[in-house]
């Protein structure tokens, strides 16, 4: 299956993808493109843009920030607008928790611009997740 990966005021990028990369094979997802945003309005288009060619979408960093330009912040308000049949907090006790949103047949991930902590988080709780999701919410695999 394929997904997107958005890196949003993201610095550690080679590394955070290498270790995206690693859960990505377990999972039989391919990585279809990644790209990049600094700002909350591009996060958005390129969010939009991705889910309209596949299911699963990454987006590492802007965790850390509290204000208007945090992740969780512009998320929130853009999943008011619409209908999500899930959303999971990812307890991540090495930093910044992560983030799993699942509407019909997508699914969001929000994750910490750290390689050890993506590891960690996408070993526990996002893999079994995902899996899960695609059997029950037929996810359909590209």
């Amino acid at each position: 299956m394929n997904c997107k990966l958005i890196f949003y005021a993201a610095r550690k990028t080679s590394f955070c993808e290498r270790a995206l990369q690693k859960s990505f094979s377990e999972l039989d997802l391919k990585l279809e493109e990644t790209t990049f945003a600094t700002e909350s309005i591009r996060l958005g288009e390129l969010l939009t843009n991705a889910f309209a060619s596949v299911n699963i979408v990454f987006v590492v960093g802007g965790l850390e920030f509290d204000n208007d330009k945090g992740t969780v912040n512009i998320i929130s308000k853009a999943c008011a607008a619409c209908e999500t049949d899930d959303c999971k907090k990812l307890k991540n006790d090495l930093g910044d928790d992560g983030y799993v949103i699942r509407s019909a047949n997508q699914i969001l991930v929000l994750l910490p611009d750290e390689p050890e902590q993506i590891e960690v988080i996408m070993q526990g709780p996002v893999s079994g997740y995902i899996r899960l999701c695609c059997k029950t919410a037929n996810i359909v695999r590209v």
